[in-house]
């Protein structure tokens, strides 16, 4: 993938950056610099061995810290974790000497940021796996059944209460759109990320960021030109999920948005090649802008929507539906009592409007869609693509008004 000369100058820098640090961090402090490099790696383990409750407590926070960190942006909660317990690793006067070599060590923290991003990946991963274990799988499954389609729509995060008003603003019905995208706490959940994440506050809760809210606002016929103004600022052509980060359902949403108010989306097309390229037959999870890292693996049933909407707007080809295809049948054998098994089938209908596979269509079409709010709305635009497969390139009569 072709890396822009700022970006590539913007990595050889935090690349630098690394190395440096903690060259500086040994050669000025000595033993105590070899302990506030380990709290760099991990933040605590310098501690270890002195404090081992102090070491306990800044590993614990740097795990709460990177979950807040990939959840809302909260990047500035992970690096105050890391430089406290640096810091605090070095005023350990009595902390045990380890014969360490002095010229690894330097190298290790030259990876430790890629380190955080590959934690971040293994995070992604084990959220999409977490629902299959035993005893969770039981529990969604049970939360599922008990769900009735948009009836329980108050069920859903606030994430997923938005990408179904979009999804729903697609499908053409936009009345339903509009309640659930106007939701109280959908702006709630938008201020306080502002707030913590970048201390913004004021009356435009959705500006810079908020890409799910801001696209079911913007299908829903409230299109603001802020959206379209910050969406052309964005590295990839869309605002981010949460500040930094990119998630790619949120912002495949956000495009179609900004291609139905007759914006400019070639950027995020061309990001579906790259930066949310299907390789191994996956898509990436995530896009981490300040470096243009992409990484980890989107769960089927975000890649199956993703793609699908993608698809209908001609920006993407077949070869998403090869490597999805098993895996949507495999959801179809399970039935529709898991919501990403739910999900997953309705967006594979959609792709069945698009491709020729007379196999997989009536084991697809067997299971019904009836828990989920998501899956509900997307098993609607399945149902509206298949009488008009070109309806999403066509904006809606109410946004236009």
């Amino acid at each position: 993938m072709p890396v822009a000369p700022p970006l590539r100058r913007r990595r050889a820098i935090v690349l630098c950056v690394s190395l440096a640090v903690p060259v500086a961090l040994v050669l000025g402090f000595g033993h105590r610099g070899v302990h506030m490099v380990r709290s760099m790696l991990v933040p605590g383990a310098g501690l270890v061995g002195a404090h081992n409750v102090a070491a306990a407590v800044c590993l614990v926070a740097a795990i709460a810290a990177t979950v807040a960190w990939l959840r809302w942006g909260l990047d500035w909660l992970l690096a105050t974790v890391v430089i406290v317990a640096v810091v605090a690793s070095g005023l350990v006067p009595d902390a045990p000497h380890v014969a360490t070599d002095a010229t690894s060590r330097p190298v290790m923290a030259a990876h430790e940021f890629p380190l955080v991003l590959l934690a971040a990946g293994l995070i992604s991963w084990l959220r999409g796996v977490m629902g299959r274990v035993p005893g969770f799988s039981h529990l969604a499954r049970r939360r599922a059944r008990t769900s009735n389609g948009l009836a329980s729509i108050d069920r859903l995060s606030a994430t997923d209460r938005s990408r179904t008003a979009a999804v729903l603003a697609l499908s053409g019905d936009v009345t339903s759109a509009v309640g659930i995208a106007t939701d109280p706490g959908v702006e709630r959940r938008a201020r306080r990320v502002g707030a913590w994440a970048r201390g913004r506050s004021g009356s435009q809760p959705f500006r810079v960021d908020h890409a799910h809210a801001r696209a079911a606002l913007a299908l829903s016929g409230s299109v603001d030109d802020a959206f379209v103004r910050d969406a052309g600022r964005a590295a990839l052509g869309v605002p981010c999920s949460e500040p930094t980060w990119v998630r790619p359902v949120d912002a495949t949403l956000a495009a179609v948005a900004l291609q139905r108010a007759g914006a400019d989306t070639s950027r995020f097309q061309a990001a579906l090649t790259d930066e949310f390229g299907l390789r191994r037959g996956h898509r990436p999870a995530w896009h981490w802008t300040p470096l243009g890292w992409s990484a980890g693996s989107a769960p089927a049933w975000e890649h199956a929507v993703l793609s699908a909407l993608a698809r209908s707007l001609h920006w993407v080809g077949d070869d998403d539906w090869t490597a999805l295809r098993a895996r949507a049948l495999g959801a179809s054998a399970r039935g529709t009592e898991h919501p990403h098994d739910e999900r997953l089938i309705a967006a594979a209908r959609i792709w069945l409007v698009f491709v020729d596979d007379p196999r997989a269509t009536p084991l697809l079409a067997r299971p019904t869609v009836r828990h989920d709010p998501l899956a509900v709305a997307l098993d609607r635009l399945a149902a509206r693509l298949a009488d008009a497969p070109h309806a999403l390139i066509a904006p809606h009569p109410e946004v236009l008004a």
